[in-house]
């Protein structure tokens, strides 16, 4: 169990007080800051109030009866009629989903399934959180006396939706310090985190990302850059004419080294400036290189400045480290992420990409109506994309129960059911079990190559305070704490992004490392595991004598903890069985208590929700 108890060790605590100060004095460079290092175009936007004022409409609406007609048979095609179109204007909802649904479902005679208040607090703290919730989290948090509305509210005020979503976001660029000057990584992130603060509206967001350092530094030649964003927030790969004449807009951009001064050499995005006579103004012979037509006109061009242009290195002469652009040189760079933003798909990707993520399946080309009712919100609120979450959260088509059978073959009738990620899972069994595990800190994959033995040569305090102020643990020995890492790396989740990214497996717990993990967590065979206090009722001493009525009291407290919910009929039925069948008789609370943690951690309540 040694790997589940190391600690954070913080600046100071092995370099002594000299190791401090010169930590401390590297924090105090202009610029240079260890526990801020973000730099880049995400710093020049998002300063000011939100876009939107936070007051979404759609979150009090009163879940409607179907209206009194035979619903249609699988496999039948839904019909509208000039009733049902009467029939759902006159229901007065204002959520965009129940609005959009309504013809192919309430009026049509179709019936959704609500879901309990736990079981969509749980779904939603799986959702919004990226972990399922403590049980102190189901009573407070998703209390009765809040409304819906609130609740979703409340959540998506958390830092950890921002930390759910600046994840998915560095799924989709990959991150990786040793691709990328990790200085942009954290300028992305930083943005991500204004978008979903709502200090970002969307079509910014992709105009400022669209041109990113992180993602031109990461593709090598215009057409990839351009296929990679095209891709992104139109949701399709281009056709070769598209992919041709946006990368004109993407000649500038060139991938070169620039020297840190505290970590030495990082790869970083460079500006060659194409297009240009020796006079700096557009030339006329090559400036279509450099000219997007596709969507009207538009050219992008740059004027050198031989004070900013490198000249001693032969390879990058002539070129601008990226780091140099003016604010309005940056905002002329972000040309061809305007132009995509201009489509009319990039909203209604914008809504696909949102209802992939909470829904998992795609209810928008199911029901085209709901994927028009998301646009039409999502402008209205300014281009906030937290009200489209928002939207989601609060839709009787999320708050819908997956279990039983479906009288029909309508996806949209019954909720979703997904798999956590890794990160999720893990984080999970941090809170309710108390496991001393570390962190992961997807904004630097490597940072291993700032402390410890394999760091690299130009890497000192610095560097050292980059990674200490990040997410990574740092251990008594000057070594990152891989225990996080190493286990949910094997199961897909904090990529490295070396080439590709995450991946799901099946099932999370399909693998051995993983069950041994669980087994070694809950105190299996040898193992000591967590200490018996978190397993055991509060008054029920180890050494007690099981009975039945004691193993249904363990295992509800432990469900209770893990899960979130009392046990039914059937669960106090197999703890007095269990009780009844434990051997060598008389068992006591200890020997029940190990290995019931085990069948619920490892359960696929724990994995799917």
């Amino acid at each position: 169990m040694r790997r589940l108890r190391q600690r954070r060790v913080r600046p100071g605590a092995w370099l002594g007080v000299g190791g401090a100060l010169l930590l401390a004095s590297c924090g105090n460079v202009e610029g240079m800051d260890p526990a801020d290092p973000a730099r880049g175009p995400g710093q020049l936007v998002g300063n000011g109030d939100p876009v939107s004022d936070g007051n979404w409409p759609g979150g009090d609406d009163v879940m409607p009866l179907p209206r009194e007609v035979t619903p249609p048979a699988p496999g039948e095609a839904l019909d509208c009629s000039a009733d049902c179109q009467a029939y759902c204007d006159g229901l007065g909802l204002r959520n965009p989903i129940n609005v959009g649904l309504c013809r192919s479902a309430w009026g049509v005679g179709l019936a959704l399934r609500p879901v309990d208040r736990a079981q969509a607090c749980r779904r939603l703290y799986a959702d919004f959180v990226g972990r399922f919730p403590t049980p102190t989290e189901i009573m407070e948090t998703c209390s009765a006396d809040r409304t819906w509305g609130e609740v979703v509210k409340a959540v998506i005020d958390t830092d950890e939706f921002l930390l759910v979503n600046q994840r998915r976001w560095a799924d989709e660029l990959l991150y990786n310090n040793r691709a990328v000057n990790f200085e942009r990584a954290y300028d992305m992130d930083e943005l991500v985190g204004k978008a979903y603060r709502g200090r970002v509206a969307w079509d910014l967001f992709a105009a400022v990302t669209a041109s990113h350092p992180v993602v031109m530094r990461r593709h090598d030649t215009p057409g990839d850059r351009a296929e990679f964003v095209f891709k992104l927030f139109l949701g399709r790969p281009p056709y070769e004419a598209e992919r041709g004449d946006l990368a004109r807009l993407y000649r500038l951009w060139t991938n070169g080294y620039w020297t840190h001064p505290h970590v030495g050499v990082v790869p970083d995005a460079f500006i060659d400036f194409r297009c240009v006579d020796a006079d700096g103004r557009a030339d006329p012979e090559t400036v279509g290189e450099c000219t997007s037509t596709q969507w009207g006109y538009h050219e992008l061009t740059l004027t050198p400045d031989s004070k900013r242009q490198v000249t001693d290195d032969e390879e990058q002469e002539g070129t601008m480290w990226s780091g140099y652009l003016t604010a309005a040189e940056w905002e002329k760079l972000q040309l061809p992420g305007r132009v995509i933003a201009q489509q009319p798909a990039f909203w209604e990707t914008a809504v696909d990409d949102a209802i992939d993520q909470y829904f998992g399946y795609d209810l928008g080309n199911a029901v085209p109506e709901v994927r028009h009712e998301l646009v039409r919100y999502l402008l209205a609120q300014n281009g906030d994309i937290r009200a489209l979450h928002f939207a989601i959260g609060t839709s009787f088509a999320y708050l819908q129960s997956s279990e039983g059978a479906s009288a029909t073959d309508l996806r949209w009738t019954y909720g979703p059911l997904k798999q956590i990620q890794v990160e999720g899972w893990i984080d999970t069994l941090k809170n309710t079990t108390g496991v001393g595990l570390a962190q992961c800190d997807h904004r630097l994959p490597h940072p291993d190559d700032y402390v410890g033995e394999d760091a690299l040569e130009e890497a000192g305090g610095w560097a050292y305070a980059l990674v200490n102020f990040s997410r990574w643990d740092i251990g008594e020995d000057r070594e990152v704490v891989t225990d996080y890492r190493n286990l949910a790396r094997t199961l897909g989740g904090c990529p490295s992004n070396e080439v590709g990214g995450r991946f799901t497996t099946v099932s999370v717990l399909n693998t051995a490392v993983q069950e041994a993990f669980v087994a070694e967590l809950c105190g299996i065979g040898d193992e000591r595991g967590i200490e018996l206090s978190r397993l055991l009722p509060e008054g029920v001493q180890p050494s007690s004598a099981l009975d039945p009525a004691l193993a249904r009291q363990i295992l509800a407290h432990q469900q209770r903890l893990f899960l979130g919910r009392s046990l039914s009929e059937t669960e106090q039925a197999l703890a007095d069985e269990a009780a009844q069948s434990c051997t060598p008789a008389p068992c006591d609370a200890q020997t029940f208590a190990r290995p019931a943690c085990f069948a619920l951690l490892s359960s696929s309540e724990m994995l799917f929700y």
